[in-house]
């Protein structure tokens, strides 16, 4: 998968969400002039730029992610509780788990393993297996980009949380971009960009 955009410029902020997690906001600025922004709640702000990257993309074709990258929208994404442990992200004891058949279910958490491209490419040699999206901290950031990323899949996703889910799905949000409701954290309108 090719590079998003041309991204001119990367700012990257720390802010503290209510839940008192920290969290890496990212924001790209695309050589069209359109930003695009991501996070994480872990320490690796490539995941939030490789996100804000995803997003500045879609902003720029006036599409959500999910259309841009050939997804189907679905109505509803399954959210379950599951505390069977997440694949660590090693490509190459993943591929053998996949060709041992170890796995029904592949269980990844997509902020570890750092990229869209690599939770393709894991879906591509999933073959029948499905996919279940870890949000760690099960904030409604993560979640929303579980669901996005989910719809983007050519394979059955769903979300998994930790602790028990407030409710058994998630719809995707129709608008250009990654579909994050930023606003949720006054942190966020608090950044000087």
């Amino acid at each position: 998968m090719a590079a998003p955009v041309s991204v001119s410029q990367t700012n990257v902020h720390s802010i503290r969400v209510q839940s008192g997690l920290e969290a890496l906001v990212a924001r790209v600025l695309a050589a069209e002039g359109t930003a695009g922004f991501g996070f994480t709640l872990n320490d690796d702000a490539g995941v939030a730029r490789d996100m804000a990257a995803w997003d500045a993309a879609a902003r720029i074709r006036n599409a959500p992610l999910y259309a841009l990258l050939g997804g189907a929208r679905r109505t509803q994404l399954p959210v379950v509780q599951d505390d069977l442990p997440a694949i660590a992200p090693d490509w190459d004891a993943l591929r053998k788990g996949i060709r041992d058949s170890r796995w029904k279910l592949l269980r990844l958490d997509p902020f570890a393993w750092g990229s869209l491209e690599k939770i393709h490419s894991i879906a591509a040699v999933a073959g029948n297996r499905g996919i279940a999206l870890l949000a760690p901290n099960a904030h409604p950031w993560e979640l929303a980009w579980c669901a996005m990323l989910a719809a983007t899949l050519p394979v059955e996703t769903s979300i998994i949380l930790r602790v028990p889910p407030q409710s058994v799905s998630m719809a995707l949000r129709d608008q250009p971009g990654i579909g994050i409701d930023w606003l949720l954290e006054p942190a966020f309108a608090a950044i000087r960009w």
